[in-house]
């Protein structure tokens, strides 16, 4: 009964649409090597489900959720739930961001926005933002998801209990800002002094508590019960203020995408103030901005996931800039998102068919505030020019961000022998299939 108390709670915050094998495609992250061809890997099975993120360990979250029974938006969650545990620096609990459902059975897309809104007093001269990427993945899980809440946050949880290897992706972050980090984020990020090199096993006792709570809570505890006031308490004693009414207040939106039409389907992207329209001007082949191949995170990533019902699930998000406001809040093992410029220069690209269902693309981009364009021209080139995923990538080689992008240009429908994933190998993370042949 508690359960339900606090799920109907969180869905009367939601109320007027303000709310909230298992062969590795490639794998950075460690596990073992695939045994098959190229084409094996990409096509030839009847069904096609897939996860593509920035970081390998949240892939492997992502394939797992959808093997056991989760679907897109189960995947999705779980996905970034475990990369607040490993790429923190890009996908914190202080992220801001936007996510795009398209649901088979409804035929329907729906966009999750969290904007970034700077909290009311800055710690020590540093400003952040009001943390509420809980209360949207809550909403959006809520609405598409079908396993339970619990299910899809255990995986990160357990990561943060017992441990997790730090990743290629992780370690870059670290060697590029760690030493700007305060003292709580060093003490957890680094050993004699030194920052966590990939490899090295890293446990964060406080984020696993934490990430308990909104998993027993249902995300409610995170922004008006006794989480909320702990994580007020712990930034008044930083110097800084949050008050619990400032987080009930930090109410994400959720509502119809922008889109525009691909003959009977629909290229749906993140509404104002997201970058929705970098993402169409990628999709539509306008003037490029300045883009370059990035050498870290800076701050931003994206996953997607696509199952075998048609059901896809994309996700971009910003700390504003490489890990944040550089604050962990002590006790709690989350980092603060910055307001910075850059805060709303993100958004993922679903393309789906209203009148039947069908899904053709998922993805999003991580990296630089580009990824957004990057994304809309790598699905207008797998998409409508039908060019293979990772030919796509490749030649991209990263340029203006790190893509993850699974594509059915056929329609997934039409069998997932024409559905592919890839790996974008300017970036750290994995594309990884979850359907068994």
């Amino acid at each position: 009964m508690r359960s339900l108390a606090l799920w109907a709670l969180l869905l009367l915050s939601a109320c007027g649409g303000n709310e909230t094998d298992p062969r590795n495609a490639i794998n950075p992250s460690g596990a073992s090597p695939i045994k098959a061809g190229y084409n094996d890997i990409f096509g030839g099975t009847e069904k096609f489900s897939a996860v593509s993120a920035d970081e390998g360990q949240a892939a492997e979250a992502g394939r797992s959720v959808l093997q056991s029974g989760g679907n897109a938006t189960d995947a999705a969650v779980a996905m970034y739930f475990v990369m607040t545990v490993t790429l923190p620096s890009a996908a914190g609990l202080g992220a801001s961001g936007a996510c795009v459902v398209h649901d088979a059975k409804t035929r329907a897309a729906e966009a999750f926005v969290f904007a970034p809104t700077a909290a009311p007093g800055p710690i020590k001269g540093t400003s952040f933002t009001v943390p509420a990427a809980v209360r949207a993945l809550a909403l959006m899980q809520i609405r598409h998801g079908q396993a339970r809440w619990e299910f899809d946050i255990a995986p990160a949880e357990k990561l943060a209990s017992f441990g997790m290897t730090v990743s290629g992706a992780l370690a870059r972050d670290l060697s590029a800002a760690g030493a700007s980090l305060n003292d709580e984020a060093r003490r957890v990020f680094s050993r004699n002094g030194t920052m966590l090199r990939q490899g090295d096993t890293l446990v964060q006792t406080d984020l696993a508590a934490t990430l308990g709570a909104v998993r027993r809570g249902g995300g409610v505890d995170f922004f008006q019960g006794n989480f909320a006031r702990r994580l007020s308490d712990q930034v008044a004693q930083l110097g800084g203020s949050l008050p619990v009414e400032a987080l009930r207040n930090a109410v994400p939106r959720s509502g119809p995408p922008v889109s525009e039409s691909d003959g009977g389907y629909r290229v749906y992207v993140a509404p104002p103030p997201m970058a929705g329209a970098s993402a169409l001007a990628g999709w539509n082949g306008q003037a490029a901005p300045s883009m370059t191949t990035p050498t870290d995170s800076g701050g931003f990533s994206g996953f997607a996931a696509i199952d075998e019902k048609g059901n896809a699930a994309a996700c971009s998000l910003s700390m504003g800039q490489l890990f944040g406001a550089r604050l962990m809040v002590p006790g709690t093992g989350m980092l603060l998102g910055a307001p910075t410029a850059d805060s709303t220069a993100v958004s993922p690209v679903v393309i789906g068919n209203p009148n039947n269902g069908e899904v053709r693309f998922a993805g999003a981009g991580g990296g630089a505030s580009t990824a957004s364009y990057a994304t809309g021209a790598v699905a207008r080139a797998t998409v409508d020019e039908r060019l293979p995923v990772q030919t796509v990538l490749t030649r991209n080689g990263g340029r203006g961000g790190y893509v993850n992008a699974i594509a059915c240009p056929y329609g997934i429908r039409s069998g997932g022998g024409t559905c592919q994933t890839g790996l974008d190998p300017a970036g750290l993370g994995a594309a990884l299939l979850a359907t068994v042949r």
